[in-house]
């Protein structure tokens, strides 16, 4: 009985444990409105935060003429985002669809100015326009020049951190409306334009994980599309992945974590890095790949990115076919894991790991992530287009614009929940494996020690009936004894001992 104790405590428990966690987190992972987590996907409590950074110039001029741009770094300017899922609606095939509504708030308080703050920052309509014009003729780019002379356009413009993020009167967009209008392009530019409280994220549609929990909130449709369209391979195209609010459960530590985003027009691969404590509870590290970022030259896998134009240094992807042509190119902050090319051509950049590097804290049992960190630097395109004097003698470089960082994490009720839920419950079911082992072995340890003394009893008693056994029929004693009884005898009788028995 002991011995099926001990046994019972150190194996059997643990493998309880184990099914008994499986049980609870695959009934609860899963996007369905019976759910524990079906409310808190629909309309997310946990706090978010949104911080942007913006460069402003300190030599525009000799920027022009060709030097290094100095720059400096102005921020953060932080909102709070609220997260709202609209048109929920659930399939029939195993996925739920819905739109998500991102709506921002400014947080002064976690901000270092105002939205009024103004700074000296790169023109991208202007620099867009020039690059889009450098296969034209010298007439054309001439002519160009001219139209963006009158409109007053130049390579540096004065804007607040609210016509950065939310959009302003750009007259050069509101000629090309007039005359040539793009769909999507309207006569405003803004890095947020039309973000703010509206739809124009679209319809996504994921894995609800009922069926296979491997594909747990995976992209399966995003406005009605199964694959994208504007990249250079099928591999490019795929919509792998989740929107990074959750993976499947009981994620493996050599896993790549896909993260679908729309607004880079790509999947983006998470790898693990290190396990890493939040609160006292343990977590995985998982940042972006270093490869994410490289071209298809030094890294294959990734050639569907970009062709021979616009196969940009390791460190950087551009987004033409993503933002309408223009040469916009994405990257870590401060060029952090880059071709150490790309931050010699700017003054003022310090990657730093902890500041700059795109990552989330995962719990892998429920795979969802405790906080997060996704981090993104956009970068303009430039170089020197001849027939354009705006451009000037400017140096060809990929020029920071801004950076941005979204940031969660967890608040303590959750994390009292994960105590309870995991914490208590391992904890108590390791109490429970060490008892029955102290348990068995205090019964085993007395029941050994009897069965030790039985058999040492058992092995002396038998020695000794050797012993017996071996022993010769008469010892030396014994024959005197015998010696004297016999002389006793024929003493008695009065005769004389035979003729052995006298010599003796």
């Amino acid at each position: 009985m002991g011995i099926i104790l001990i046994i019972s405590g150190a194996v059997a428990m643990p493998l309880i444990y184990d099914a008994m966690i499986k049980v609870v987190v695959d009934d609860m992972m899963q996007l369905t409105p019976s759910s524990p987590i079906y409310d808190e996907w629909a309309n997310p409590t946990v706090p978010l935060l949104s911080k942007f950074y913006f460069f402003e110039v300190q030599n525009p001029d000799e920027v022009i003429n060709g030097d290094k741009p100095a720059l400096v770094e102005r921020g953060p300017y932080s909102y709070k985002l609220i997260v709202k899922r609209a048109n929920v609606t659930s399939n029939a095939n195993g996925t739920i669809s819905s739109i998500p509504v991102y709506t921002y708030v400014f947080d002064r308080e976690k901000s270092v100015g105002d939205e009024s703050d103004t700074f000296l920052s790169i023109n991208m309509p202007m620099t867009s326009t020039a690059y889009m014009m450098k296969d034209e003729s010298r007439f054309v780019k001439q002519s160009m020049s001219l139209v963006l002379e009158a409109l007053g356009e130049s390579m540096f413009k004065r804007l607040s951190v609210a016509d950065l993020l939310w959009g302003y009167d750009e007259p050069l967009f509101e000629l090309v409306e007039k005359f040539f209008p793009i769909p999507g392009v309207g006569s405003q530019f803004g890095f947020l334009l039309g973000y703010n409280g509206t739809d124009i994220n679209g319809m996504f549609t994921v894995y609800d994980g009922v069926a296979n929990k491997s594909k747990l909130n995976h992209v399966n449709r995003w406005k009605g599309q199964t694959e994208l369209d504007m990249w250079y391979t099928p591999e490019a195209n795929m919509m792998n992945g989740t929107d990074g609010m959750m993976w499947h459960p009981f994620v493996e530590q050599n896993e790549t974590l896909p993260l679908f985003h729309q607004d880079y027009c790509r999947t983006m691969p998470y790898i693990y890095k290190e396990d890493q404590m939040f609160k006292g509870i343990p977590l995985k590290r998982y940042y972006l790949a270093p490869f994410a970022y490289e071209n298809g030259t030094t890294y294959p896998p990734n050639k569907g990115f970009c062709n021979e134009e616009t196969c940009a240094p390791a460190g950087i992807q551009r987004m033409d076919p993503c933002r309408f042509g223009s040469p916009m190119g994405l990257s870590n902050p401060h060029f952090l894991y880059a071709d150490p090319w790309l931050s010699d051509q700017i003054i003022g950049l310090n990657p730093d790991v902890e500041k700059h590097e795109n990552y989330f804290l995962l719990e892998p049992k429920m795979g969802m992530p405790y906080t997060m960190r996704m981090r993104l630097q956009i970068n303009m395109y430039i170089e020197n287009v001849g027939g354009i004097k705006q451009m000037g003698n400017v140096r060809t470089m990929y020029y920071p614009a801004i950076w941005f960082a979204q940031e969660v994490d967890v608040p303590d009720d959750v994390i009292k929940s994960y105590r309870l839920g995991f914490q208590l419950t391992g904890l108590i079911v390791d109490i429970m494996k060490y008892a029955m082992i102290v348990i068995g072995s205090l019964m085993v340890i007395p029941a050994s020690i009897a069965l030790v003394n039985t058999c040492y009893t058992k092995h002396q008693k038998k020695s000794g009936e050797l012993d017996e056994e071996k022993k010769p029929l008469l010892t030396n004693e014994s024959r005197r004894d015998n010696h004297s009884n016999i002389t006793s005898v024929y003493a008695e009788d009065g005769k004389e001992m035979p003729g052995i028995l006298s010599e003796s």
